[in-house]
């Protein structure tokens, strides 16, 4: 039997409405201490309170040695950790929303923001921020600004990837692999600096570059880049878009793509893929192992765009990498996609929740995220704690996120960038069919 998805979603709002009103006279006063700054427990006596979010084992643990320190700094609070894989994550958070019982404090996504909020399972955070004086100043606006909805701060950063490009330096600095001497792309390249580099170093079986007379396209032995704008439209062709003027999607939620600037942008994709030649196709992506972000790794890719978190997978491969900002046609841009946390619009414990909150955020539990190594705090007053730990070359990652683009996810979003868009863009964004097909395909299915 098919059921309306609208109707589902209705039924699934006006059951969080009914929890939170029934939850809400069944609690008596127990906010009333938070709104006046009074703790709820003591050390003998601890306030219990339930923390979750998504993750791998490892992500897990190190998220538990963060709850051990913000516990043994408030032994008046304890926190129990709930941990589950991501698709379990966000359908367990759904199902609890309607049954009334959510964690007091739970780690978001920034794609997920008004999906959730939309459900009104998020406390508003800015009275409580102004009561107890927590430093925003500190926090890019952008990523703040992708933790509101309807302009009031639900959640608040606790990370700040980006993305960012880097070339193999290996290559560069073999005359076998750059027999043209070509430099290595600028910390700001333009595109038609990039373009100028890939061509130079994309080359043929038989050691010829794609400048030369007699260069073969069907023998190609290394590549000058590696990108994929259909199969990246969030994390790498939006904020292209955005470099020239563009967008993916208007203020109304209508498809942005027919536009010159938009166009400009995309037949560039698609002459350095079916002209120019410089640029990896779909099928040749798959043979080096189906992953843009990871192809400089397999020595046979130049360039690729990738996020902050894929430095790991360069050093584990042992790849000699360097790093400079997204190519831009006329301003730099780039996406940032930070993790927050939220609190619970049910919790009987707003105080420590609060207070759980606000530490991972701030500056101790930011510093203590950032000396664990893995994650880039948004928090800038752990900018030096991370760079202590990561090394002085991760600045980039910290520097870059001034170039966020402030594009939330919305329903039509999702839909678009992780369901039927990939599908649509793929092959015609590597000159493999009908573009405007594409996207009047797309404008249809958006509307």
């Amino acid at each position: 039997m098919k059921i309306n998805s609208k109707w589902m979603y209705c039924s699934v709002i006006m059951l969080v409405m009914m929890s939170m009103i029934l939850a809400g006279c069944g609690r008596g006063t127990s906010n009333s201490n938070s709104a006046s700054g009074t703790k709820e427990g003591s050390a003998d006596s601890p306030v219990e309170i339930t923390y979750a979010q998504w993750g791998t084992a490892e992500e897990l643990q190190r998220t538990q040695e963060l709850l051990d320190t913000f516990m043994k700094a408030n032994p008046d609070i304890k926190v129990t950790l709930e941990g589950k894989d991501w698709s379990s994550y966000w359908d367990g958070l759904t199902a609890n929303a309607a049954g009334g019982k959510l964690p007091d404090v739970m780690k978001t996504s920034y794609a997920y923001i008004e999906k959730y909020a939309q459900l009104g399972i998020f406390k508003e955070l800015d009275p409580l921020l102004t009561s107890q004086s927590f430093d925003l100043n500190n926090i890019d606006p952008g990523i703040l600004a992708l933790h509101q909805y309807e302009g009031k701060q639900v959640s608040l950063p606790i990370d700040a990837n980006v993305i960012v490009w880097y070339y193999n330096k290996a290559l560069f600095n073999d005359p076998k692999t750059n027999p043209k001497g070509a430099k290595p792309p600028v910390l700001e390249p333009t595109w038609d600096e990039i373009t100028q580099i890939a061509t130079q170093m994309t080359i043929d079986k038989n050691g010829k570059t794609a400048d030369e007379t007699g260069f073969d396209s069907n023998q190609i032995a290394q590549w000058g880049m590696s990108i994929s704008p259909g199969s990246s439209i969030d994390w790498f062709l939006e904020p292209e878009l955005w470099s020239n003027g563009a967008k993916l999607i208007n203020d109304d939620g209508t498809l942005a793509l027919n536009t010159p600037e938009a166009k400009q942008v995309l037949d560039t994709f698609i002459d350095l893929t079916k002209t120019k030649k410089i640029n990896t196709t779909p099928a040749q992506i798959e043979g080096l192992g189906g992953q843009v972000n990871l192809a400089i790794t397999t020595g046979k890719v130049a360039m690729n765009p990738g996020g902050s978190w894929n430095v790991t997978n360069y050093q584990e491969a042992k790849t000699d990498y360097g790093i400079t900002y997204l190519p831009k046609f006329k301003e730099n841009k780039t996406v940032v996609q930070p993790a927050g946390v939220a609190v619970s619009a049910m919790t009987e414990h707003e105080e420590a929740a609060y207070r759980l909150a606000a530490w991972l955020a701030g500056p101790d539990g930011q510093t203590a995220l950032a000396q664990q190594g893995y994650s880039i705090p948004s928090n800038k007053a752990a900018a030096d704690a991370y760079l202590a730990k990561a090394g002085s070359g991760n600045q980039i990652f910290i520097d870059a996120q001034q170039f966020g683009i402030v594009s939330p996810f919305t329903a039509k979003k999702t839909d678009l960038v992780w369901t039927y868009g990939e599908q649509a863009l793929k092959l015609p964004l590597a000159g493999e069919g009908d573009v405007q097909a594409a996207l009047d395909q797309l404008a249809s299915q958006m509307n």
